[in-house]
């Protein structure tokens, strides 16, 4: 009885090792199986995976830079203003480029495309603000200056109706004559005066003529010559030579017959200029032209003619 127990403990190791090698058999079967069926296919996914995503971030950061091209383009100088912030996006851009070609840490790179879009659209916001402010500004310019060409239109149709008003009163303040009327005379004992055409009568050569009213002028003496054209001869009648008898008329001296001052009240007033020929001397035959001046203009002139 004892010895068939024995012969039992002798054979439990070998049983032992016989479960530890089948256990040891079962686990390599179930390594290989797992590595030839799962592990390899499990592998193969997540390459392809990381080829498609580089493709898809490079894409992203290709669409991203073109449409921020586009938008430099259609805002044209204004974006010129956005160099610092221009400069920012294509550094960014670069980086990101530079690490998905290297096959970086993808969620690293898909943090830096997601603050590039943020990036971007602060460019947007901004250069549209500055685009807005400065069409704006451009719009106040043109505005101003249209403002400021009418202000300067006003002015200058101001100043020029000053200046032809200042014409108009310049020409209108100045002293007119009408009834200028020259003619040659002799008296009668009684003193009564007679007009005549012959040249041996006439005593004395009298010009008459209305100065006319003109309240723009201004109250006071008023001197006004008479030259009496010798006919034929281009001389003047003159009571002596020298500039005593002359006066000044457009830069011209000129040689006076007869000269009389009037107090000027701004009213119309008659003037009588006499030329009394001397003693023993006669009348040149011929016509004869009377000019009446002031110091200032020509007041009109007359004529007669002695036979």
């Amino acid at each position: 009885m004892n010895g068939h127990n024995e012969s039992n403990k002798e054979k439990n190791p070998l049983q032992k090792w016989v479960y530890l090698l089948g256990a040891l058999a079962l686990l390599f079967f179930a390594t290989t199986l797992y590595f030839g069926f799962f592990a390899k296919p499990v592998f193969n996914t997540q390459y392809v995976q990381t080829v498609e995503e580089k493709e898809n971030l490079q894409g992203e950061l290709d669409a991203l830079l073109l449409e921020h091209n586009k938008i430099k383009e259609e805002y044209g100088a204004v974006s010129e203003l956005m160099s610092e912030k221009d400069s920012i996006i294509l550094a960014n851009a670069d980086e990101i480029k530079k690490l998905i070609d290297s096959q970086a840490d993808y969620r690293k790179i898909k943090r830096q495309l997601e603050r590039l879009q943020k990036i971007t659209q602060e460019y947007v916001t901004e250069i549209d603000q500055l685009y807005t402010e400065n069409k704006m500004l451009k719009e106040e310019n043109v505005q101003v200056k249209t403002q400021l060409a009418e202000k300067q239109i006003e002015a200058t149709t101001l100043i020029q109706e000053k200046e032809d008003l200042s014409k108009k009163i310049s020409t209108a303040a100045v002293h007119k004559a009408y009834n200028v009327i020259a003619r040659p005379v002799y008296f009668k004992r009684k003193g009564e005066e007679v007009i005549t055409e012959k040249a041996s009568r006439v005593k004395q050569i009298k010009t008459s003529f209305i100065l006319s009213e003109n309240s723009l002028i201004p109250a006071g003496p008023v001197n006004v010559y008479c030259r009496i054209a010798i006919p034929e001869t281009g001389r003047v009648l003159t009571p002596g030579a020298g500039d005593a008898f002359s006066f000044n008329y457009q830069d011209q001296k000129l040689q006076y017959s007869v000269k009389k001052t009037i107090n000027y009240t701004g009213q119309a007033e008659a003037v009588v200029l006499a030329w009394d020929l001397k003693e023993k001397d006669k009348a040149i035959k011929g016509r004869y032209i009377i000019q009446v001046y002031t110091d200032d203009l020509l007041l009109g002139e007359s004529s007669f003619e002695l036979r």
